[in-house]
């Protein structure tokens, strides 16, 4: 085997072509954060992104949820006064900046004596920290109870690569990250945030870090964050116990498969040819790049700058928008990651042999392990397939195989071999970035080709949309601006999947941030809801419609709380949605209504209230 190695301490400056790969991974991550940074002004989902806008911008006014996400990103709502495009740009930048600290930290924990190439390592770190970025592949950027789950993970990661038994600085850092970490994941997700404390916990044991003083600390500190923010939210705890209930009985109602018998499941993944294809295409491109890089061959380096200089390539390629295909895989696309996972697994069994475990620590093996558990902890209690879901957090699958290198960085003191590793890991970050451009979430065309910008909402800000969604939201903006219309009016919103129609209109969303439909429960979650809210409210909201849609819901709901529709409502206005709009290829018709007897209802929905409670 000694014909593959080379001892990079004879190398102390860099030639050439080492300057060479240092310069295109430098690139490579340029290029993808420019990419999203610029697309990051175009498109809109007008289902989950516009509840997670709807939530970001008041979510005070709502009594149950299990994710509080709003709460924690609202600061920075504010900040950005609502800007869609900064607050995905900040999205961005925060995923990716603590994907790099991680990368980062374990790397150097790997491999200490290489923090002395601090341009090397921090390069190749950038560039394996793109894969942070495969959150946002179905374009998806603004933040949301997904991204603080992740973002969550990231962090108590980079906590439990510093903690320690002895009370050290460094140490308490790594603790207070860990329940800085466990705090965010409850925010985010209830479920992740179990899966993830039973995982660090575990972790901790097995490595033998756990100390009796330090995790008090950090149960500590995660409790004082917790007492915190039910006050800063509800006022106190009881009552934010009592939103976490309300939630967990609105996610009961609705029937979306969120209960116990479906979180705790093994869900199955499926490659087809096209995607074992180019998994093995990455895991051998990335093999003979740090094989060139490590080899005494003359045609190592030659080798190597050919592989990275076409992966290199390809990522321009994308970023410049010269290639608009995708990769053409289906929902399991995430899983591309795998190649670069076993390119480094694969190259430390044939640079090391027998000895690669034996170099590593007890604490290395473990978090090994805990990283390949992650992106399913991440995934727990989804209703979706925990392989397809959990891909977002594919990061953590490559530093685990990345693990298995450490020995050999340690040994050579470098991670100068790892930059075809890192540009390999951008390019197929690209690529799956790729899907999410040209097939973005619920929109009927490639970003690309969006080129009429529009402002939406109270805050008037821009957006550029395709002809068809703009036009849409443009003639219903007119409507309302028509009909005297005011921002923060109440509308209750029956069409089921047209938040972002509220959002567009400046719009008060009544009972849910997205009063969804489609689900078996979702009469019961709406009757649920609509129980939370203040008469005053619901006796002045207008009535968003749209009676065939494939997730109506019927007006007749409302009867019980007062509303006497259509007898007691002023028809505004008729559209027809575009293509593509809620998921559906079909144009629906919908409706808005203004209320003409608010007196009447309000009245009667005190009546109809004061007799349930007596």
């Amino acid at each position: 085997m000694r014909r593959f190695q080379l001892d990079l301490r004879e190398e102390a400056t860099p030639r050439p072509w080492h300057v060479v790969l240092l310069f295109l991974s430098a690139m490579g991550t340029a290029f993808i954060l420019i990419w999203l940074f610029k697309y990051s002004a175009y498109g809109l989902d007008f289902t989950d992104e516009s509840f997670y806008l709807v939530w970001l911008s008041n979510p005070f006014i709502y009594n149950g949820s299990t994710t509080q996400f709003g709460y924690v990103y609202h600061p920075l709502y504010v900040l950005l006064d609502g800007d869609i495009a900064s607050l995905r740009r900040a999205n961005i930048v925060i995923t990716f900046g603590l994907g790099w600290w991680l990368t980062y930290s374990f790397l150097s924990s790997l491999s200490p004596a290489s923090k002395q190439e601090r341009l090397v390592i921090q390069i190749a770190s950038s560039g394996i920290a793109t894969s942070s970025l495969v959150l946002f592949d179905t374009w998806m950027t603004t933040p949301s109870y997904n991204s603080l789950g992740f973002q969550a993970l990231l962090i108590c990661s980079i906590g439990l690569l510093r903690a320690e038994k002895m009370p050290t600085r460094s140490s308490l850092i790594g603790w207070s990250l860990i329940a800085l970490g466990g705090w965010l994941a409850f925010m985010a997700k209830p479920s992740t945030a179990l899966a993830l404390a039973i995982g660090i916990f575990g972790c901790l044991i097995v490595s033998r870090k756990a100390s009796l003083p330090m995790l008090a600390v950090a149960v500590a500190i995660a409790i004082m964050l917790l007492v915190l923010s039910a006050i800063y939210i509800d006022g106190s705890v009881a009552a934010f116990a009592n939103r976490v209930a309300l939630g967990l009985e609105y996610a009961r109602l609705m029937g979306g498969g969120h209960d116990l018998a479906n979180v705790f499941r093994l869900d199955e993944f499926y490659l087809h040819k096209r995607g074992k294809f180019f998994i093995f295409v990455v895991l051998v491109g990335s093999c003979l790049g740090m094989w060139g890089v490590l080899t005494k061959r003359p045609q190592g380096p030659a080798l190597s700058l050919v592989v990275c200089i076409c992966l290199f390539l390809v990522i321009s390629a994308l970023c410049l928008g010269h290639i608009t295909a995708t990769v053409g895989m289906d929902e399991f696309q995430g899983l591309l990651m795998f190649g670069v996972m076993l390119a480094a697994m694969v190259s430390a069994l044939v640079l090391t042999g027998k000895t690669t475990f034996a170099g590593l620590t007890r604490a290395q093996l473990t978090v090994a392990i805990l990283f390949l558990t992650l992106p399913h902890i991440y995934a727990f209690g989804t209703n979706r397939n925990y392989w397809v879901n959990g891909a977002w957090a594919g990061i953590f699958w490559v530093l685990a195989g990345i693990t298995m290198l450490g020995p050999f960085a340690c040994r050579h003191k470098s991670w100068r071999f790892a930059l075809p590793l890192a540009i390999a890991t951008q390019a197929v970050t690209a690529v799956l970035l790729q899907t999410g451009m040209q097939q973005p979430q619920r929109q009927p065309q490639p970003l690309s080709l969006n080129d009429v910008t529009l402002d939406i909402s109270s805050r008037q800000v821009p957006i550029t949309l395709s002809s068809s969604y703009a036009s849409y939201l443009s003639a219903v903006i007119t409507l309302v601006k028509a009909n005297d219309f005011k921002p923060d009016t109440p509308v209750i919103d029956l069409s089921g999947q047209s938040p972002g129609v509220l959002y567009a209109i400046g719009a008060k969303s009544v009972g849910l941030g997205w009063m969804i439909g489609g689900y078996p429960g979702s009469q019961q979650l709406v009757k649920a809801a609509l129980s939370q809210v203040p008469c005053e409210d619901i006796a002045t909201s207008w009535i968003l419609l749209e009676a065939e849609g494939p997730r109506s819901i019927p007006a007749e709901i409302l009867k019980p709380f007062g509303v006497a529709f259509p007898q007691g409502f002023k028809k505004i206005g008729t559209w027809r949605t575009p293509k593509g709009a809620g998921g559906y290829e079909d144009a629906r018709t919908q409706e808005l209504y203004s209320p003409m007897e608010t007196e009447r209802t309000l009245s009667a929905c005190r009546t109809f209230r004061l007799g349930k409670i007596t």
